[in-house]
């Protein structure tokens, strides 16, 4: 098989930003590196209590759609899906500055609070979701798993950033997007917050403060239809 027929092939399997550097520099390209970054967890929850009603196929189905309109969120903010975890995923914005990519995941997480308003209204199902952000430097790249049956490599965010957002998705309650205050120093001016206090998260040496989204960016009052606003943002707005 060719590389220009094989390229699409890998390309549905690895996040884009593994694949663009397959492209570049061949696996040797793969290694580490430490970048800024956002990292969003999303979970969605309610999904058990659904699969114990509706037929297997449409539990399917409507996963299928929440994630489809979710990672287009995601991407459109330059962000990109590196793990699915069952009915949840993490998120790596990491195409600019750590004040950059913490505003395009926030961006994101709002965006993903209104996309499923949006598709439970539709859909009539109690479904929510719970989203946790964090940013830092993390090491980004390829993870290699080796083991007597061989490798296995993943593309992600590791580190304490990854940790700390997997533990206030995990506190979010349904609705709710939980930042760190890292994230309120690098986006405070542009983003709504209320301040929750501090926590001291599971495997974390120091408590973290906490902070949760509040619709709508400061100085804006977003107006119309939820199909006229993006979170923070006009859809005609650059992102």
């Amino acid at each position: 098989m060719s590389s220009s027929n094989a390229e699409p092939v890998y390309a549905r399997f690895v996040p884009p930003g593994a694949a663009t550097l397959i492209k570049a520099a061949g696996v040797s390209g793969l290694r580490q590196v430490e970048k800024p970054v956002a990292v969003l967890f999303v979970d969605i929850v309610g999904c058990s209590r659904l699969c114990e009603l509706l037929p297997p196929l449409t539990m399917n189905a409507l996963i299928e759609l929440y994630f489809e309109q979710f990672f287009d969120v995601v991407q459109d903010r330059r962000g990109t899906v590196n793990e699915i975890m069952g009915d949840g995923f993490m998120a790596v914005f990491e195409s600019g500055t750590l004040d950059v990519n913490a505003e395009h995941a926030v961006s994101a997480a709002g965006e993903i609070l209104r996309v499923t308003a949006c598709i439970r209204a539709e859909r009539e199902h109690d479904t929510q979701v719970h989203i946790g952000l964090h940013a830092g430097t993390a090491l980004v790249g390829v993870t290699r798993f080796r083991s007597r049956l061989g490798e296995r490599w993943t593309y992600t965010a590791s580190g304490p950033v990854t940790n700390i957002a997997a533990r206030l998705c995990q506190l979010a309650e349904p609705g709710a997007v939980f930042v760190s205050s890292s994230v309120v120093d690098l986006v405070g001016d542009r983003f709504r917050f209320q301040d929750m206090g501090t926590e001291a998260l599971k495997n974390m040496h120091h408590p973290v403060g906490i902070h949760r989204l509040v619709t709508g960016r400061k100085g804006s009052e977003p107006s119309g239809s939820p199909s006229q606003v993006i979170f923070g943002r006009r859809e005609n707005d650059e992102v």
